[in-house]
């Protein structure tokens, strides 16, 4: 290892010799696994120190601004003048308490969004055992062989030892908005400007183009960015939610509101400050004040972040939970979500020789050719009796030349697996399984194809550069101008070589010697394989003569010019199984799906005809043309052309990073509501301007991640449908949880305000609860409160259309359902509370019951407190269950099975009836303590109070679901 100093500076002054001498590592076998985890034990891991969990004090101090402690410490302190140290010492205690459970829930929510966001942290592609591994960003260790390419966020400083046409931004650093085009020379100052280290990459900055191969240097807080303390941090967007931050200004409103009761009860009673008049003021300002819950959305709204990263969907930003629920337009990628992006070359076709087809086998290079008339046979069909097969070793010049293209004008590369003997005998795998499980690939999935197709002709990239090819220049992949080349010399003849692959309409222009009919009969056989829903890639070459080639001196234009066209290869990606499934899904959920792809436009519509975005049964030939369009077309639109349009296009082929930001800007103009795919570098100003970004968890580039709000670590489309019902139940378990709050409490409360009219002989006011007795119903309600947060959703969910993204939080029907609810409710408890109160006695007929018992004469108010209270604790059961579902029936056998067989709710019922039992029957407990007496009959009468108010809410859903609008949407299934 180097002798060097840890914060060594000065590495752009070495040789590439002298840097791999120093750091102890190889160009082509790089570290050991052993020896990188030495030096993960010596360096540390690869992040800066700021990069830290959830700090415990920190979100402890945050406790001590929550309104809600100062308010129940400020009652403790209130009753301790007033020399009720009973009640005084519970509201401290409950201070305390709520301290607490806010503080453990915030804290462990918090712990929870640190995971999450650790899921989504950056991968680099390292050279560990002699073959390239991906490994968590945090793991690099100096001596790393760490290959970078564009859309990379560098894993950390390294000195470059390989590159090809790499420019780098390094804005972040040096301020520079250019990117830095990177050289391979050795610089002479230590104290050349950091801009200026050409031979350098740094950490954190993003490759803007090309790939390199370096040896890491620094990592941690020993790199450039860690030595000025700053880092390229997710994104400081406040991660609030329209409905928290909408809550926070209602937790305000209801604040407000109960001062104002506490105005109110001091006013109707003249100003006359004593201990029953304080009472009822504490006991009116606690009905309306909902205790931890803004603490609780925001459990809710984390854990449901964590339910979705179980279903592969890591959430970045949690305001995007909110927004999913809204979603009413899908823009897609094809390659990998929504089909498999496993690639293989099935056809190939040269215009000497016509067709050909290769025996698919996964990424095993095993696979038999074999010469077609036509092009009918397909993966998975049987090969019809005019195929002739093909000797391999015996291949004309044309062939042979479109194989070197295929492998040589490709980055990607395919090797075998290590597995161990002994756990490899202890599986069952049939020999095709064994075959392609046992290889694997790195690249693009077009790439890999490709390689693989070369090597089943024993000209994989590999054999053909032992042989004496050499590589000299990379032009890398341009989705402008959708084609790549290489520049190779071949030692053999002495003669430099251009390959070139890409789209067709791209390379027959660079092509010399073409006739318009050879032009024309290409172009007719693209169209034949791509409405077999095959990928076509056209292959051309350009020969040199023998002798030095000055290639620096050529614009790449002049390099790809003047090619032979060798011929055409078509790539089968087979959509995902489940993908046509979830695209009705979507549809039956009100959401379009539209699919954006660089394949050609019969290819596309192919394959949007296989998974049902465009469907032949429902959609006229016409309807599908108009749905159709190619990316060069839809960017022709102008803005008002493209309002115009009766609807977006549904497949938009040889799609551009530029026409997708063109289609959200023109969704968004229509009001909807979209979510972006994305994988690439040019793919996040898309993502960014989208309502949801999502980038692609498996090939997306670091880039794409950062600028996204959801990764898929599966990059599949049926994901995207799990998310937004996920996202649904989110918001809809949100909508039921504050209903139950706002019934329960604002018909207490409405009570609480009728009850002033009540007094004893001498005009003191009685409060129809004591303030322990509202202590008692805030920890009994919150248990059926949990339960509707985070309760499965609906079997309607993904019926329903999406919720308008404009749309209030109590929309017209949970209006209407506060209102039927809380103001039955209110009659209910009226009912609990008047009949005892004057059946037993002619009212209140002691004087200042609250602060002296007198028996006899406080008996009616105390066992109407009572009865009142019975009813509450039960009602706030009740209300849960109904509130469970807005219109379904909840007390039918099913609603009951799944009512009493939840723990929760039996849990809460016991515990609710022992403490009731307690609080009651103890005399000392319930008459200096709840200011309230056992009862006898009135068990009978809050029991048929219950029983009414169940039949109720099931008439009043009945009349909901027999004279309002559905919410369901009316779908009619496909026939496939």
């Amino acid at each position: 290892m180097s002798s060097k100093p840890e914060n060594y500076n000065n590495w752009h002054t070495l040789s590439v010799e002298d840097t791999f001498d120093l750091q102890g590592t190889s160009p082509s076998d790089g570290l050991s696994t052993t020896e990188a985890n030495k030096r993960l034990n010596q360096y540390g891991h690869n992040e800066l120190s700021s990069n830290e969990g959830p700090q415990w004090i920190k979100v402890l101090l945050r406790q001590f601004i929550d309104v809600m402690n100062w308010i129940f410490a400020g009652l403790g302190v209130a009753f301790f003048v007033l020399e009720d140290y009973v009640t005084g010492s519970l509201l401290i205690a409950l201070a305390f308490v709520n301290l607490y459970l806010t503080f453990s829930q915030e804290y462990a929510a918090e712990q929870t969004l640190s995971a999450l966001r650790n899921l989504s942290s950056p991968q680099a592609n390292v050279i560990r055992d002699k073959r390239e591994q991906n490994v968590p960003s945090r793991d690099i260790v100096p001596g790393d062989i760490l290959l970078i390419k564009e859309g990379d966020s560098v894993g950390a400083d390294a000195r470059l030892v390989n590159i090809s046409n790499l420019e780098v931004d390094e804005a972040l650093l040096t301020g520079e908005s250019m990117p830095v085009q990177k050289e391979l020379i050795v610089l002479s100052s230590p104290d050349e400007p950091l801009g200026d280290r050409i031979n350098m990459v740094y950490s954190s900055t993003v490759v803007s183009k090309g790939r390199g191969r370096a040896v890491v240097t620094a990592t941690g807080m020993n790199t450039e960015i860690g030595r000025i303390a700053t880092k390229l941090n997710e994104s400081k967007d406040d991660d609030k939610t329209q409905l928290q931050r909408s809550m926070n200004k209602m937790y305000i409103v209801l604040l407000v509101l109960s001062v104002l009761f506490i105005i109110i009860v001091f006013a109707s009673s003249r100003f006359k400050v004593t201990y029953e008049v304080v009472m009822y003021a504490m006991t009116a300002a606690m009905s309306v004040v909902p205790a931890g819950l803004t603490t609780v959305m925001a459990v809710t709204l984390v854990m449901g972040g964590r339910e979705m990263t179980s279903q592969k969907a890591v959430v970045r930003k949690l305001k995007v939970l909110e927004t999913l629920g809204s979603v009413t337009n899908i823009f897609s990628d094809k390659t990998g979500t929504l089909t498999m992006a496993k690639m293989v070359v099935i056809r190939f076709w040269t215009p000497k020789e016509g067709y050909f087809y290769i025996t698919p086998n996964g990424l095993s290079p095993d696979g038999e050719v074999y010469s077609t008339s036509s092009v009918q046979t397909r993966e998975g069909e049987e090969k019809i009796d005019q195929d002739v097969l093909i000797d391999k070793t015996q291949i004309s010049p044309d062939i042979r030349s479109l194989v070197q293209c295929s492998a040589l004008c490709n980055m990607s590369s395919i090797y075998r697996r290590k597995v161990n003997m002994s756990d490899k005998s202890s599986q069952i795998l049939d020999d095709d399984s064994e075959k392609e499980d046992d290889w694997v690939s790195n690249g693009a999935p077009t790439d890999v194809a490709l390689q693989v197709f070369a090597h089943k002709f024993n000209m994989g990239k590999p054999v053909l550069e032992e042989s004496g090819w050499e590589l000299v220049s990379e032009y890398q992949f341009d989705s402008i101008i959708k084609r790549m080349s290489t520049l190779y010399h071949d030692k053999q003849t002495g003669e430099f070589v251009v390959f070139t692959k890409g789209a067709t309409e791209r390379i027959l222009p660079l092509c010399a010697y073409l006739t318009d009919s050879e032009k024309d009969r290409i172009f007719q056989t693209v169209d034949i394989l791509a409405a077999k829903g095959l990928r076509v890639m056209s292959l051309a070459y350009r020969k040199f003569p023998a002798g030095k080639y000055d290639y620096e001196s050529y614009a790449r234009e002049d390099v790809e010019s003047d090619l032979d066209f060798l011929g055409l290869t078509g790539i089968y990606d087979p959509p995902r199984p489940e993908s046509r499934q979830a695209v009705l899904e979507a549809h039956q959920a009100g959401i379009k799906v539209h699919m954006l792809t660089g394949d050609h436009e019969i290819t596309a519509t192919a394959i949007a005809k296989e998974i049902n975005i465009l469907n032949e049964n429902t959609m006229s030939a016409e309807t599908i043309r108009r749905l159709v369009m190619t990316g060069t077309q839809f960017d022709a639109l102008t803005n008002d052309q493209i309002d115009a349009l009766e609807e977006l296009p549904l497949v938009v082929a040889r799609c551009s990073p530029e026409t997708k930001v063109k289609m959200i800007e023109a969704s968004a103009r229509r009001h909807n509501v979209s979510a972006m795919t994305g994988d690439g570098v040019n793919d996040s100003p898309s993502l960014r301007i989208a309502d949801v970004g999502i980038s692609m968890g498996k090939n997306g580039s670091d880039v794409a991640k950062q600028a996204s709000d959801i990764i898929l670590t599966d990059d599949n489309f049926a994901t995207i449908i799990r998310a937004i019902c996920e996202g649904r139940r989110i918001y809809q378990n949100m909508q039921r949880f504050l209903l139950y709050y706002w019934i329960t409490l604002s018909s207490l409360a409405i009570l609480v305000l009728i009850c002033l009219a009540i007094h004893d002989p001498e005009g003191h006011k009685a409060s129809p609860l004591s303030t322990i007795a509202m202590i008692f119903l805030f920890v009994a309600i919150t248990p059926p409160a949990s339960t509707l947060s985070i309760q499965s959703a609906s079997k309607n969910i993904m019926l329903e259309p999406p919720r308008p993204s404009k749309e209030n939080l109590f929309n017209r029907e949970i209006i209407m359902d506060t209102l039927v609810y809380g103001l039955s409710s209110t009659a209910s408890f009226s009912v609990a509370f008047f009949v005892p109160l004057y059946t037993i006695g002619n009212g209140i007929e002691g004087v200042n019951c609250d602060s002296h018992y007198v028996e006899g004469a406080c008996d009616s108010l105390y066992r109407a407190r009572a009865s009142l209270l019975v009813a509450t604790i039960f009602f706030s059961l009740l209300i849960m269950v109904h509130c469970r579902s807005y219109r379904e029936s909840e007390w039918n056998w099913a609603g009951l099975k799944k009512t009493f067989g939840s723990k929760t709710f039996t849990g809460t019922l016991i515990f609710d009836i022992v403490c009731l039992l307690i609080f009651l029957n103890i005399p000392v407990v319930a008459i200096e303590g709840f200011r309230m007496k056992e009862i006898t009959w009135e068990w009978g009468l809050n029991v048929g109070i219950v029983l009414v108010y169940i039949l109720f809410g099931e008439a009043y859903k009945f009349f909901k679901r027999r004279y309002l609008k559905p919410m369901a949407t009316s779908v009619v299934r496909t026939v496939v």
